[in-house]
């Protein structure tokens, strides 16, 4: 259950009220059990189903249908206590302070980035480590994983105007803070339409040269889309790098979701280009819901030779499977 804080509005000496501001507390704790491939070890993981974080957002009213608004997360292992990402940094989980209201809604500072925040896929980047939808499109040798920089974006500004009749466009800066060349900064430009059972996104995104780069990431192309039939729900998403050779180009998920007793399952198939043979990955799960808060799961996920999960040589087909437990708050 979230905490809110509300902070009492307080009378000035001159009997000037200040704006009432609330404070949330939330956060998220997911940990369970995987082998990520025969032959490997059984493991307690952490944040296979959702990323644990504690997280503190509030907004301030400012009058006339302003709000001043932020959001500070701080994801870590549940297993071991240690923090993850961006080397353990605070906020590691994105952070940003903002300004919403009739105009839209403008952020800076680690916000997820737009590429991310459009795709589409049956089970986030989550499923048994190594087989991950998101981290499997991420990781062409063209360059995918530069180009795509991560979750969250550093340094970055983003716009999102308000909606028209269920069209929204979503714009990013990130400068690359390089005071010598190549001074790449990055850029992000999505238009999306949420309406009834559709969804609908066109991305174009380029990350900022990371620093010491001796070239330009080049920007990726994503086209996302996801149809609520009722009975179950089919997303799909494709990414298209610009500057990459062909065969290195392109990778797209196709997934489903569908309710199931007091659960839903999942399945995705996923395929990221190679020269030669493309790496693909199947993973599928089923989430049993104790409560709108807590959640069991249990994981499975095949890839084949050409993602080579294990790093065995030669190359090899894996499968791996997992199960754990979530509690949101």
């Amino acid at each position: 259950m979230k905490k809110t804080l509300i902070a009492l509005a307080a009378v000035a000496a001159t009997g000037a009220a200040f704006a009432q501001s609330t404070v949330t507390l939330s956060g998220l704790l997911d940990v369970g059990f995987e082998k990520q491939y025969s032959g490997a070890a059984v493991n307690m993981i952490s944040n296979r189903n959702a990323t644990s974080n504690w997280t503190l957002s509030g907004a301030e009213d400012l009058g006339g249908g302003m709000k001043a608004v932020f959001s500070i997360s701080t994801s870590f292992n549940v297993d071991t206590g240690t923090v993850t990402g961006a080397a353990g940094n605070f906020g590691n989980n994105g952070m940003f302070v903002g300004l919403t209201g009739g105009f839209g809604t403008l952020r800076a500072g680690r916000p997820v980035n737009t590429l991310y925040a459009n795709s589409m896929f049956a089970n986030g980047t989550k499923g048994v480590s190594g087989y991950d939808t998101n981290t499997l499109l991420a990781n062409q040798r063209g360059g995918l994983a530069a180009a795509t920089a991560g979750v969250f974006v550093d340094n970055a500004l983003q716009y999102h105007s308000p909606r028209f009749g269920g069209v929204q466009v979503q714009v990013e800066y990130a400068p690359s803070e390089q005071s010598v060349a190549p001074k790449n900064d990055g850029l992000g430009i999505a238009v999306r339409y949420d309406g009834g059972p559709i969804s609908a996104s066109v991305t174009s995104y380029k990350a900022a040269s990371a620093a010491g780069a001796t070239a330009e990431n080049k920007a990726v192309t994503q086209f996302a889309g996801a149809y609520d039939f009722g009975m179950a729900k089919v997303l799909f998403t494709y990414r298209d790098q610009s500057g990459a050779v062909s065969d290195l180009d392109t990778g797209y998920a196709l997934g489903v979701t569908a309710p199931v007793g007091p659960g839903s399952v999942y399945a995705s198939y996923n395929v990221s280009e190679r020269a030669g043979d493309d790496a693909t990955s199947f993973i599928a799960g089923y989430k049993y819901n104790f409560s709108k808060r807590t959640q069991a799961y249990a994981q499975l996920a095949n890839g084949n030779d050409v993602l080579n999960v294990s790093k065995a040589v030669p190359a090899k087909s894996s499968t791996g499977f997992g199960f754990g437990l979530t509690h949101s708050f």
